[in-house]
Protein backbone atom coordinates (compact mmCIF):
# COMPACT_ATOMS: atom_id res chain seq x y z
CA UNK A 1 0.00 0.00 0.00
CA UNK A 2 3.39 2.10 0.31
CA UNK A 3 2.52 3.06 -3.34
CA UNK A 4 -0.69 4.16 -3.42
CA UNK A 5 -1.01 5.51 -0.16
CA UNK A 6 0.44 8.95 1.53
CA UNK A 7 1.95 9.01 4.54
CA UNK A 8 -1.56 10.26 6.11
CA UNK A 9 -3.36 7.86 4.84
CA UNK A 10 -1.01 4.91 5.55
CA UNK A 11 -1.41 6.07 9.18
CA UNK A 12 -4.87 6.44 9.28
CA UNK A 13 -4.74 2.36 7.26
CA UNK A 14 -2.70 1.12 10.25
CA UNK A 15 -4.77 2.56 12.95
CA UNK A 16 -7.53 1.16 11.06
CA UNK A 17 -6.07 -2.44 10.80
CA UNK A 18 -5.26 -2.22 15.15
CA UNK A 19 -9.04 -1.35 15.40
CA UNK A 20 -10.20 -3.85 13.44
CA UNK A 21 -7.85 -6.20 14.96
CA UNK A 22 -8.62 -5.35 18.63
CA UNK A 23 -12.42 -5.52 17.96
CA UNK A 24 -12.24 -9.19 16.63
CA UNK A 25 -9.97 -10.46 19.59
CA UNK A 26 -12.71 -8.98 21.50
CA UNK A 27 -15.12 -10.50 20.06
CA UNK A 28 -17.12 -7.56 18.15
CA UNK A 29 -16.66 -8.16 14.83
CA UNK A 30 -20.22 -7.05 13.62
CA UNK A 31 -19.96 -3.53 15.80
CA UNK A 32 -20.88 -0.41 13.83
CA UNK A 33 -17.30 0.54 14.19
CA UNK A 34 -15.60 -2.50 13.17
CA UNK A 35 -17.98 -2.39 9.86
CA UNK A 36 -17.04 1.66 9.78
CA UNK A 37 -13.33 0.46 9.84
CA UNK A 38 -13.58 -2.62 7.39
CA UNK A 39 -15.29 0.02 4.90
CA UNK A 40 -12.79 2.63 5.34
CA UNK A 41 -9.81 0.04 5.11
CA UNK A 42 -11.57 -1.23 1.64
CA UNK A 43 -11.88 2.74 0.33
CA UNK A 44 -7.92 2.90 1.28
CA UNK A 45 -7.06 -0.06 -0.27
CA UNK A 46 -9.03 0.15 -3.70
CA UNK A 47 -6.33 1.69 -5.99
CA UNK A 48 -3.43 -0.98 -4.28
CA UNK A 49 -3.27 -3.35 -7.67
CA UNK A 50 0.15 -4.02 -9.10
CA UNK A 51 2.64 -6.81 -9.91
CA UNK A 52 4.87 -6.96 -7.24
CA UNK A 53 8.35 -9.17 -7.22
CA UNK A 54 10.01 -11.20 -4.19
CA UNK A 55 13.19 -12.50 -3.68
CA UNK A 56 13.56 -14.96 -1.66
CA UNK A 57 16.92 -15.84 0.52
CA UNK A 58 17.66 -18.33 2.70
CA UNK A 59 13.62 -18.38 3.78
CA UNK A 60 13.09 -14.61 3.69
CA UNK A 61 11.27 -12.82 0.93
CA UNK A 62 11.82 -9.44 0.06
CA UNK A 63 10.82 -6.72 -2.01
CA UNK A 64 12.76 -6.54 -5.71
CA UNK A 65 10.08 -4.36 -7.29
CA UNK A 66 6.55 -3.42 -8.67
CA UNK A 67 5.50 -3.12 -11.56
CA UNK A 68 1.95 -2.13 -13.46
CA UNK A 69 0.95 -0.06 -10.30
CA UNK A 70 -1.34 2.30 -12.41
CA UNK A 71 -2.00 4.88 -8.89
CA UNK A 72 1.51 4.71 -7.56
CA UNK A 73 2.59 8.17 -6.36
CA UNK A 74 6.25 7.06 -7.15
CA UNK A 75 7.25 9.50 -9.54
CA UNK A 76 11.28 8.88 -10.45
CA UNK A 77 11.78 12.53 -11.49
CA UNK A 78 10.06 14.13 -8.70
CA UNK A 79 12.49 12.05 -6.01
CA UNK A 80 15.36 14.50 -5.89
CA UNK A 81 15.14 18.30 -5.56
CA UNK A 82 17.91 18.58 -8.05
CA UNK A 83 16.05 16.58 -10.77
CA UNK A 84 12.93 18.12 -10.17
CA UNK A 85 11.19 21.09 -12.33
CA UNK A 86 8.85 21.73 -9.98
CA UNK A 87 11.05 22.21 -6.88
CA UNK A 88 13.28 24.57 -6.26
CA UNK A 89 15.58 24.15 -3.00
CA UNK A 90 16.70 28.03 -2.44
CA UNK A 91 13.12 29.32 -3.08
CA UNK A 92 11.36 31.07 -0.11
CA UNK A 93 8.50 29.20 -0.94
CA UNK A 94 10.57 25.75 -0.55
CA UNK A 95 8.20 23.68 2.25
CA UNK A 96 5.37 24.90 0.09
CA UNK A 97 6.36 23.18 -3.24
CA UNK A 98 7.89 20.16 -0.93
CA UNK A 99 4.61 19.76 0.59
CA UNK A 100 2.80 20.36 -2.72
CA UNK A 101 5.02 17.56 -4.01
CA UNK A 102 2.42 14.51 -2.48
CA UNK A 103 -0.57 16.58 -3.27
CA UNK A 104 0.00 16.47 -7.14
CA UNK A 105 1.56 12.93 -6.94
CA UNK A 106 -1.30 11.71 -5.91
CA UNK A 107 -3.23 14.09 -8.29
CA UNK A 108 -1.19 12.61 -11.52
CA UNK A 109 -2.24 9.32 -10.06
CA UNK A 110 -5.74 9.99 -10.08
CA UNK A 111 -6.18 9.28 -6.25
CA UNK A 112 -7.49 12.76 -5.72
CA UNK A 113 -11.05 13.73 -6.53
CA UNK A 114 -12.86 16.83 -6.38
CA UNK A 115 -16.53 15.49 -5.80
CA UNK A 116 -17.55 15.92 -2.06
CA UNK A 117 -17.90 12.54 0.53
CA UNK A 118 -21.72 13.87 0.97
CA UNK A 119 -22.60 14.58 -2.60
CA UNK A 120 -20.83 10.71 -3.47
CA UNK A 121 -22.82 9.63 -0.50
CA UNK A 122 -26.10 10.73 -1.90
CA UNK A 123 -25.09 9.88 -5.50
CA UNK A 124 -24.65 6.35 -4.20
CA UNK A 125 -27.45 5.91 -1.79
CA UNK A 126 -25.70 6.26 0.86
CA UNK A 127 -23.55 3.14 0.04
Amino acid sequence: YQAVLDRRSTALFHHLGRHVADQIYDGRYFDPSTRTAVNAIWELAAPAHGTVKLGLYKGHAHFLSLTECPHSIYFEEDSSMEASSGLNPVSSQGYLEVSSVEAKAMAKAGLISDESVWSKRRRTGGK
